[in-house]
C-alpha cells in the first residue's frame, strides 16, 4: 500500500499536501480538545492520525529510496 502511495505522491503532489494538512489538522485539534476538555474519548482523533502517519513514512521512504523525482 504503501508503494501505491508514493507513486501518488509524485502524480498528485497538491492532493498530498491536502492529506497531510487535513492530518495535522485532526491532530492539533483533538490535541486541544483532549486537553480542554479532559475527555479521553478524544484519543480517537490520535489513533486516526496514527495509520495514515505510518503510510505517509513509509512511502516517504520509499520514494526516497526508490523512485527519482528529477527528469
Amino acid at each position: 500500500m504503501y508503494k501505491a502511495y508514493a507513486h501518488f505522491t509524485v502524480k498528485h503532489p497538491y492532493i498530498h499536501t491536502l492529506n497531510l494538512i487535513s492530518m495535522l489538522g485532526v491532530f492539533m485539534i483533538s490535541g486541544y480538545q483532549l486537553v480542554a476538555n479532559e475527555n479521553l474519548s478524544y484519543t480517537a482523533g490520535f489513533l486516526l492520525v496514527s495509520i495514515p502517519t505510518a503510510i505517509f513514512a513509509k512511502a516517504s521512504d520509499y520514494k526516497r529510496k526508490y523512485i527519482s523525482t528529477s527528469n
